[in-house]
């Protein structure tokens, strides 16, 4: 896993220079590709990236789900040791 690695900042020109240089690093850790000094690319193995996706959420709106997804969401029923975890919702200020 790359995430603990620190960015390796370089320029666009650096990059173009010595491409394979910066791809074999990218293996290893993030680069960073600036222009003018500010990143505003970075290159990360393929590993890395769907490592990235996998993490991603999708977000679906109740009018999209079937009808058969929704009625089991609608008829679920709250498991006695979840309902003995209300209490820590309570709001003691507002008694």
């Amino acid at each position: 896993m790359m995430a603990s690695k620190p960015l390796l900042a370089v320029s666009a020109k650096d990059v173009a220079g010595k491409f394979g240089y910066y791809t074999d690093e990218a293996m290893l850790r993030p680069v960073g590709i600036q222009r003018h000094g500010v990143t505003r690319v970075v290159m990360l193995s393929l590993d890395e990236y769907e490592r990235l996706l996998r993490r991603d959420r999708q977000v679906i709106l109740t009018r999209d789900l079937d009808d058969e997804t929704l009625d089991a969401i609608l008829n679920a029923e709250i498991p006695e040791e979840a309902c003995a975890l209300n209490q820590l919702m309570d709001d003691p200020a507002a008694d």
